[in-house]
């Protein structure tokens, strides 16, 4: 795509972007907690509880007068209810015929029943309706179909959309018409009913709405993938560019380094130390007047960035320095992970800088460099003004370092000079920190080998 039709392009998804409301996603109904909001059997039991007068609820027949007088109300049912026979209303799901199972029966002796199939996503299985119709014996509950006239045996197809049933005997009724029969219960007489149930009532509502029909925030979200779609060669071409620099980032974050900071310099083939991993480089900083130090920065793993001197990373079996985790060994450094927060870099623009106590295979040296450390008067005099010392065994420094992207033309510029600025202020210009940290590796380090009797 040209350079001049892609801004234009983002321009025009960043204007209908604006234009859509902002919405937040509604707290999950208790079914949804659990993922069984879809399920047509814990619809099914919880429909049939409420619709049963002699279940705990407290309701009583608020829930079955309320459906069966609605029903009535219905221009497509044609059923005759009356109060009367509400003492004699019972109800049973999971009712076994010679045709097949019904999900949910209600009857009045053999003056009428109501039948009603249920679904949620599936759809009619083998004629199901047109079985059911057929159905000449209802086994387990006291009522014979066929005693009950014709017209007074009642067929409800329940689905989302009103689907149309096979038998032509069963009418298609709304989950929402349901839920509106609930709802008239809720509202009628609300404060008379227990606290638990009208919270599982409306509960129960709720996830019927929300689960058949779209939320605000659903809308949105699906407009925003309508946009997505529609820009995707757009949103593909700028995230592979992004994709490209910010591996260039994490792989090259110390020689970019070097680069942001005066008083470095990069270390092709130090004296005195091991070769330096191809991936890494060695940078020479000041430490102190008129002397200079190797630090090693790790690239290629931007979960865990490293950046130390060479004397603060020591296999203690050989006394040496190392670059990489060979156990037992004695590991401080400092630190930043750009892939770790990298949602925080990108939304926030900002980086957290540690300084690290590495589990290392060394129990001793962990947990007596840790409390040496974290109680030593001389660090604490020593933090920069943003640095927190939290008091843990590894992350024993913390800092955060914000960094404006339009102030450094783009956001891995930025992300550099803010890591520079947290070198500068915890290394380059704070020997007294890095004098102290020197004191405290080498005091626990003096331990270990004590206690070891001189080596390893």
């Amino acid at each position: 795509m040209t350079s001049n039709i892609l801004p234009r392009r983002l321009d025009e998804l960043s204007r209908q972007l604006a234009r859509l409301p902002e919405t937040k996603e509604p707290p999950p109904t208790t079914l949804q907690v659990l993922g069984r909001s879809r399920r047509e059997g814990d619809w099914q039991r919880l429909l049939a509880y409420f619709l049963t007068p002699e279940a705990p609820h407290g309701l009583n027949h608020s829930v079955t007068e309320q459906f069966l007088q609605g029903l009535s109300s219905r221009d497509d049912v044609e059923f005759e209810f009356s109060r009367f026979d509400l003492e004699d209303v019972e109800i049973a799901t999971e009712v076994p015929t010679s045709r097949g199972r019904l999900d949910v029966v209600m009857w009045c002796e053999d003056e009428w029943f109501v039948l009603l199939e249920l679904k949620i996503d599936s759809a009619e299985g083998d004629a199901q309706t047109q079985r059911y119709v057929c159905a000449d014996s209802f086994e387990n509950i006291g009522l014979d179909p066929t005693a009950v006239p014709e017209n007074r045996r009642h067929y409800l197809y329940v689905t989302p959309d009103r689907s149309h049933p096979k038998a032509a005997e069963f009418v298609p009724v709304a989950w929402s018409w349901i839920a509106s029969q609930l709802r008239a219960v809720q509202e009628s007489d609300y404060g008379s009913y227990p606290a638990r149930t009208t919270s599982q009532l409306d509960d129960f509502i709720d996830t019927i709405e929300t689960e058949l029909t779209m939320t605000e925030h659903e809308q949105n979200e699906a407009e925003k993938a309508g946009l997505y779609v529609d820009y995707y060669n757009e949103i593909f071409e700028v995230e592979s560019a992004f994709e490209s620099e910010w591996t260039e980032l994490v792989d090259n974050w110390g020689r970019q380094l070097a680069g942001a900071l005066s008083d470095a310099r990069l270390v092709e083939d130090p004296e005195g130390v091991p070769p330096v991993p191809d991936e890494d480089v060695m940078l020479e900083l000041p430490d102190g007047p008129d002397r200079r130090r190797y630090w090693l920065c790790r690239q290629s793993n931007g979960k865990w960035a490293w950046l130390f001197p060479t004397d603060w990373w020591t296999h203690l079996d050989r006394d040496e320095p190392v670059y990489r985790n060979e156990k037992p060994n004695a590991r401080v450094g400092f630190l930043h992970r750009p892939e770790f927060d990298r949602e925080t870099v990108l939304k926030d623009h900002e980086l957290t800088f540690y300084l690290r106590n590495a589990p290392s295979g060394n129990e001793k040296f962990y947990s007596e460099f840790s409390s040496r450390f974290n109680a030593d008067d001389g660090v604490a005099n020593a933090l920069p003004e943003r640095t927190e010392r939290p008091g843990r065994k590894s992350n024993v420094l913390e800092a955060t370092y914000g960094f404006d992207v339009d102030e450094h033309g783009d956001l891995f510029t930025g992300y550099i000079a803010a890591l520079a600025a947290a070198v500068d202020a915890h290394i380059i210009s704070n020997h007294r920190l890095i004098e102290r940290v020197d004191e405290i590796y080498a005091e626990t380090r003096k331990m270990d080998l004590d206690d070891t009797g001189g080596g390893h």
